[in-house]
């Protein structure tokens, strides 16, 4: 087994026959799970760091593109890189593609489109940066994935030999079930002829479905409905979850214009009772015991007030939209992924039918033969023909055969990654409205030390301070009494 840590990206060395780092083999347990969150977040001294940093723009006008570097350390924070390589937007997508067709079932991280069709928005560096971030959490997770190591595109995708990489996208094998199977010594017209046919007995299964007939399912399939449902009810109540919470995230960004606006008003209004330009030392004087007489304070006070609660409100949504709205569309993207997963594995089941109609079908053509050869006078006229039908027959026997072992096995797949999934998705979630409460009680304090500032006496800390306050000033003081 070659070492991850000096092969990889080296140059000298032969192209590495699977991704770095070895994942964790066992998918349970909190250990694993606080293992598998600190990879993904940089890892520690001991695991290899992904970061993809420095984009650079290629080209110009149309043709333009930018390379993303991708940088392999020694744990998070070495200084030198045991390797890099430059990997565009849509070789990261040809990754994404690949690991879906040569590891099915797997719930491979979604990497989120931005679409950007002006060429200025296209190369500009908000659009940049947010790739840039997205691309690294793809290959993070990649990186710890226990279903994707060993995946061929992985090794390619890493290689520091350009040419290995360029080969492996222009190869870019399928991964559909050879519906020729059995026939390899037939000529190419007769294997065109069966994959034809083999079209139009899929396409054939898809209209029965369409209709409402069912796939023929293996003994897992109740396992497997049983994984739809729960994907379906998860979906239906995180969108639910998702609308409220981005709306709580929003509350403050809105809170924020508002009190801004407030602010300005105020201010505008304050200016037309005493213009700063004409103000003096004398008049600051007279509101300040203007102030002090009324107990309230005043209007350029109120103002800048609002003026910092418009702050704090800000602060507190951009922190918020990346504790938490942020999270929320990352939980939206996993149940994306896991729902791609599933549809993999559907494809598998249709192609598994698809020949399953077919040996019907041959079966039928072989009866038919050979009750037209049992009442035909001419001794063997049907001979060749029968054989012929019964090859035919033997290589979709030995087709279905094979596509119900890749079925199975993609089957088992989905029912350790669901397993797995489960488990994420509750801790996504608490962690999620976890920092949620983190980010209001933070801002709760500095919101409630603005507004206080609008009391007398600076509130007095609740209502047991206005009571004292009360007592000190007299009841019968009728200013204290309204406030």
């Amino acid at each position: 087994m070659i070492d991850p840590n000096k092969e990889l990206f080296d140059s000298s060395a032969p192209p590495p026959a699977s991704a770095p780092p070895p994942a964790p083999q066992s998918a349970g347990g909190s250990e694993y799970e606080d293992a598998r969150e600190r990879a993904i977040e940089g890892g520690s001294s001991d695991t290899l760091h992904l970061s993809v940093t420095d984009p650079k723009q290629i080209g110009e006008g149309r043709n333009a593109h930018t390379y993303y570097r991708i940088d392999v350390r020694q744990g998070q924070y070495s200084t030198d890189p045991i390797a890099s390589v430059r990997r565009r937007y849509s070789d990261f997508q040809w990754l994404f593609q690949r690991l879906h067709a040569e590891k099915p079932g797997a719930i491979v991280p979604i990497i989120p489109h931005t679409q950007a069709v002006q060429i200025s928005k296209r190369m500009s560096e908000e659009l940049i940066e947010e790739r840039r971030v997205y691309l690294e959490g793809f290959l993070r997770k990649v990186q710890v994935h226990p279903e994707l190591e060993g995946a061929a595109s992985l090794a390619a995708f890493f290689s520091p030999d350009a040419e290995v990489f360029e080969a492996a996208k222009k190869a870019n094998p399928g991964n559909g079930a050879d519906d020729t199977t059995g026939l390899e010594d037939a000529t190419p017209t007769a294997k065109a002829k069966e994959s034809v046919k083999h079209f139009f007995v899929k396409v054939g299964i898809k209209a029965k479905v369409a209709r409402g007939d069912k796939l023929v399912e293996t003994s897992d399939g109740s396992r497997m409905e049983e994984v739809e449902q729960y994907l379906n009810t998860l979906d239906n109540h995180v969108k639910a979850l998702s609308k409220a919470t981005l709306y709580l995230v929003n509350v403050s960004k809105d809170t924020s214009t508002t009190m801004h606006e407030l602010g300005q008003s105020l201010f505008g209004l304050q200016q037309t009772y005493g213009p700063a330009s004409d103000a003096t030392d004398d008049e600051d004087d007279a509101d300040t015991s203007e102030q002090s007489k009324s107990n309230l304070p005043t209007l350029k006070t109120i103002s800048n007030i609002f003026a910092s609660l418009s702050a704090i409100n800000k602060v507190k949504h951009d922190d918020n939209h990346k504790k938490v709205g942020a999270p929320v569309h990352e939980l939206e993207w996993s149940i994306k992924a896991a729902r791609l997963a599933v549809k993999r594995r559907k494809t598998l089941q249709l192609t598994y039918t698809t020949y399953q109609q077919q040996i019907k079908n041959r079966e039928t053509n072989v009866d038919k033969l050979t009750k037209q050869a049992s009442v035909n006078t001419v001794q063997g006229s049907y001979d060749a023909q029968i054989v012929a039908a019964q090859k035919l027959l033997d290589a979709a026997k030995q087709s279905s055969d094979k596509a119900l072992g890749e079925l199975d096995e993609v089957t088992q797949r989905v029912i350790r990654e669901m397993e797995r999934f489960k488990k994420d998705v509750d801790q996504q979630l608490r962690k999620l409205y976890v920092s949620h409460a983190s980010v209001q009680v933070d801002y709760s304090r500095q919101l409630d030390s603005e507004w206080n500032k609008l009391l007398p006496n600076g509130g007095g800390g609740g209502s047991g301070g206005s009571m004292s306050r009360q007592s000190s000033k007299g009841s019968g003081d009728p200013e204290t009494l309204m406030i």
